[in-house]
């Protein structure tokens, strides 16, 4: 009876194991085709991408399962082929950093990111943070008043200049010329636009919030509701964005919180007209959100926290007048999201 017991319950493991990869190389080759064709225009692509590429890494158990469960040798070959490129893939465009070789003469300036997701992280957080990694600009996202209140003034004599303005702030070394509040795509979101004055040189720089995205019940038929991801706010903003950097003719630095991924169209748009320090300068899939998350177990008085990011939304990007010498994701604060910074060197001025 044990022998037959664990005969049947060997061959229902393997029957799943089956399923599981057929069915998992399915869902791939429907993803590439639709992506191919759609691309965002489809909302499950759109949110399927979103978990790029951690949705791509049970790929590399398709060679095992093949040649031990399926026993087939085109399933094994091809399968061990979509290892190889997913290998080469995963090679060049995350750990294939590129940083700029400089002289000394070049001016440099150090850049830090960081949703702070209001009441969350403290302003003494805040201080630390800084003081430790000494950038020359900060651009915050989702602040409030007691940030403004308590940090900015705690470094105000290192950062004299400073531009305030719930729920977002710049902190600067160097002389800000000129700032205004943007609402991109006319939409509530809060953007900042400023100019500073660096190494007798003016540039441009943008502190960017997003509006996010949102998966929403809708409705399609009288009694059943789907959830459908939602990200149309965030399009506009985006060629909002892209337009206006389009238009600048001073070297550019945007940074902040973007709410997509390197998979987007919209992240492809950003990247026809300017660089993206991490993909550039940094090792990694530099994810950065969602940190510290709170997911109730069974047990109401127990509790899991999500402390490994799984998507990378936050961005340091610079225009063609800048090089990037090193890029990288920070250590975390009681924010959800981990702060980004980046140094970069300025190549090419620009007319005054």
């Amino acid at each position: 009876m044990k022998y037959i017991l664990a005969d049947v319950i060997n061959k229902g493991l393997k029957e799943s194991a089956k399923f599981l990869a057929y069915s998992y190389s399915a869902f791939i080759i429907c993803y590439f085709i639709l992506k191919l064709i759609f691309w965002d225009r489809l909302w499950i692509i759109a949110l399927i991408s979103t978990f790029i590429p951690l949705i791509f890494f049970p790929t590399f158990l398709l060679p095992i399962i093949g040649l031990s469960v399926i026993k087939k040798r085109w399933f094994t070959i091809i399968s061990a082929i979509a290892c190889i490129l997913l290998i080469s893939w995963l090679h060049v465009k995350y750990f294939s950093p590129a940083p700029i070789n400089i002289t000394d003469s070049q001016p440099s300036i150090k850049i830090l990111s960081h949703n702070l997701s209001w009441h969350k992280t403290q302003s003494p957080t805040v201080f630390k943070l800084i003081q430790k990694q000494k950038p020359d600009i900060i651009f915050l996202q989702e602040i409030v008043r007691k940030h403004t209140e308590r940090a900015f003034t705690w470094l105000k004599a290192d950062y004299p200049y400073q531009i305030g303005t719930p729920p977002v702030g710049i902190l600067s070394k160097y002389p800000i010329v000129s700032s205004e509040i943007l609402h991109l795509a006319g939409h509530p979101e809060t953007q900042q636009r400023a100019i500073i004055k660096f190494n007798e040189q003016e540039v441009v720089i943008y502190n960017m919030q997003a509006t996010g995205p949102w998966l929403k019940l809708s409705k399609k038929w009288r009694f059943l509701k789907i959830p459908v991801y939602k990200y149309d706010k965030r399009s506009p903003e985006i060629q909002d964005l892209v337009q206006r950097v389009e238009r600048e003719t001073l070297p550019v630095i945007v940074a902040g919180d973007f709410n997509m991924t390197d998979e987007t169209q919209d992240y492809d748009s950003v990247q026809k007209v300017l660089q993206d320090s991490f993909r550039k300068s940094g090792f990694g899939f530099g994810f950065t959100w969602p940190h510290g998350w709170e997911l109730k177990l069974l047990v109401k008085s127990s509790n899991w926290r999500l402390n490994y990011p799984v998507c990378r939304i936050d961005y340091i990007w610079y225009s063609k007048h800048w090089g990037a010498k090193s890029s990288s994701v920070l250590e975390a604060t009681e924010s959800d999201h981990l702060p980004v910074g980046a140094e970069l060197i300025l190549l090419t001025a620009a007319r005054l």
